[in-house]
C-alpha cells in the first residue's frame, strides 16, 4: 500500500512538472512584440496590412477595440537616412512627435484641476495674466473650445510676433535651437485679437499654451512634472516624454531637412511624443473615467465640433497632429469602442495619416 502510494505521488508530481514545462513553452503574446493580430479579426488584419502596403505606408498603426489591440504594425524605418547596419525598422513602440494629439492630455490636465476645485472654466485669463488686455473677456472654457479669438502663434507666427522676431524663431527652428521660453507671453499683448471673444470657432495653438501655463501657475509645478505624474504615469504611458526631439523617429521635409517646432513654443499644444501602444492606453484609461470622472469627460465632448481638446462628430472623437516633419491621427468611436491610431515620421503631404485612418475605419465597417 505504502508502495502504490509512492508510486502515485511520483505520478502526480511528473503530471504538474510536464504540464507546466509546456505551458512555460507557449508563448505569450505581448506589446513588446512588432506585430501583433487578435485571432477574431484575422480577416480584418489582413486587409488593413494589404492595403497599407500598397499605399507605401511608413509609420505605425493601431486598431483596438475596448482594451484588446486587434491589429498593429510598423511599416519602414526610424531614419530613412541611417546607414543600413544602423537602420532600424519601425515597431508597435516605437516614439513619434504626436503634435496636436497633445491638446486632449492638456484639457484633461486642466479638468482635472477643476474637480480639484483649484480652477473653473469660467475663470477669466486676467486671474493669472494680469497685465493681458484682453483677458478680461476671455475665459478658460473659451481656451479650451477654441473660441478665444486670439491669434495663433505658430501657424500665423508672422501676424502673431513682430517681423525681427519671426524671423529669429525661423531660424532657430531650422537650427533645432531654443527659444525663449517668455517668448508667447511676452507679446500676447501685442499680438491682435482675429474676433471678438467666444463669438466663433477658430483653431489656435496659442490658447492650449495659455492653458499650459496656467497650469503650471496653479498646481505649482512644471508642466512637464504635471503631465508626467497626473497623465503619463497614471495611464501607464511609460514611452511618452515632453522632451525636444526626444523619439525613437526622425522625419525629412522635401528638400531632406530634419526639424521640429521649438519646445517652448509647442507647450502644451504639440509637445508630446508618444507610440501607438502609449496614445492606445490613453484611449482607454480617458474615455473610461480613469484620468477624469466620466461626468467631465462627458462635458469635455459635449460638442458638435470642437470639445475640450477634441474634435467631436457623428459619435466619435478625434484629433490629428501636423508637426514640421511629423504627423498623427488618434480617433476613437464609441459604439464599438474602437480606437484607431496612425502616426509617421513622414509630413502630411507625403503620407496623411488622417486619410490612413479613415480609409482603415472603413474598412472596418466593411468587414
Amino acid at each position: 500500500m505504502k508502495r502504490k502510494a509512492i508510486h502515485f505521488f511520483f505520478f502526480i508530481a511528473s503530471f504538474f512538472i510536464l504540464f507546466f514545462s509546456a505551458c512555460s513553452s507557449v508563448k505569450k503574446r505581448t506589446w513588446k512584440d512588432e506585430v501583433i493580430v487578435d485571432k477574431k479579426y484575422r480577416d480584418f488584419a489582413a486587409r488593413a496590412d494589404s492595403y497599407l502596403q500598397e499605399a507605401g505606408f511608413r509609420g505605425a498603426v493601431l486598431v483596438g477595440r475596448g482594451r484588446t489591440i486587434i491589429f498593429a504594425k510598423g511599416y519602414g524605418v526610424c531614419d530613412e537616412k541611417a546607414e543600413a547596419p544602423d537602420q532600424v525598422p519601425i515597431g508597435i513602440n516605437t516614439t513619434f512627435e504626436a503634435g496636436s494629439i497633445s491638446k486632449q492630455m492638456t484639457a484633461a490636465a486642466v479638468m482635472q484641476l477643476v474637480q480639484a476645485g483649484k480652477l473653473a472654466t469660467t475663470d477669466k485669463l486676467t486671474k493669472f495674466f494680469p497685465d493681458f488686455e484682453a483677458g478680461d473677456k476671455i475665459t478658460i472654457e473659451m481656451l479650451l473650445n477654441m473660441r478665444s479669438g486670439l491669434t495663433d502663434h505658430i501657424n500665423a507666427a508672422d501676424d502673431f510676433f513682430p517681423k525681427n522676431i519671426y524671423r529669429r524663431i525661423e531660424v532657430k527652428q531650422m537650427a533645432c535651437e531654443p527659444v525663449d521660453e517668455n517668448l508667447v507671453l511676452e507679446y500676447l499683448n501685442q499680438a491682435p485679437l482675429l474676433a471678438e471673444p467666444d463669438s466663433t470657432y477658430f483653431y489656435c495653438n496659442t490658447n492650449y499654451y495659455l492653458l499650459a501655463r496656467i497650469i503650471e501657475q496653479v498646481s505649482g509645478m512644471s508642466f512637464a512634472d504635471y503631465m508626467q505624474k497626473n497623465i503619463f504615469d497614471r495611464c501607464g504611458m511609460s514611452r511618452t516624454n515632453l522632451d525636444f526631439q526626444k523619439t525613437d523617429t526622425r522625419g525629412y521635409d522635401y528638400k531632406g531637412r530634419y526639424y521640429s517646432i521649438p519646445a517652448s513654443l509647442a507647450l502644451g499644444c504639440g509637445d508630446v511624443n508618444s507610440s501607438a501602444t502609449d496614445l492606445f492606453k490613453w484611449n482607454v484609461y480617458f474615455t473610461g473615467g480613469k484620468v477624469v470622472k466620466k461626468k467631465t469627460f462627458r462635458k469635455m465632448i459635449d460638442s458638435d465640433s470642437y470639445g475640450y481638446g477634441v474634435y467631436c462628430h457623428e459619435g466619435s472623437i478625434f484629433h490629428a497632429g501636423v508637426t514640421n516633419v511629423f504627423n498623427s491621427y488618434d480617433g476613437y468611436y464609441f459604439d464599438d469602442k474602437l480606437s484607431i491610431i496612425v502616426l509617421s515620421n513622414c509630413p502630411a503631404a507625403k503620407v496623411n495619416t488622417t486619410t490612413v485612418a479613415r480609409n482603415l475605419q472603413k474598412l472596418w465597417v466593411e468587414q
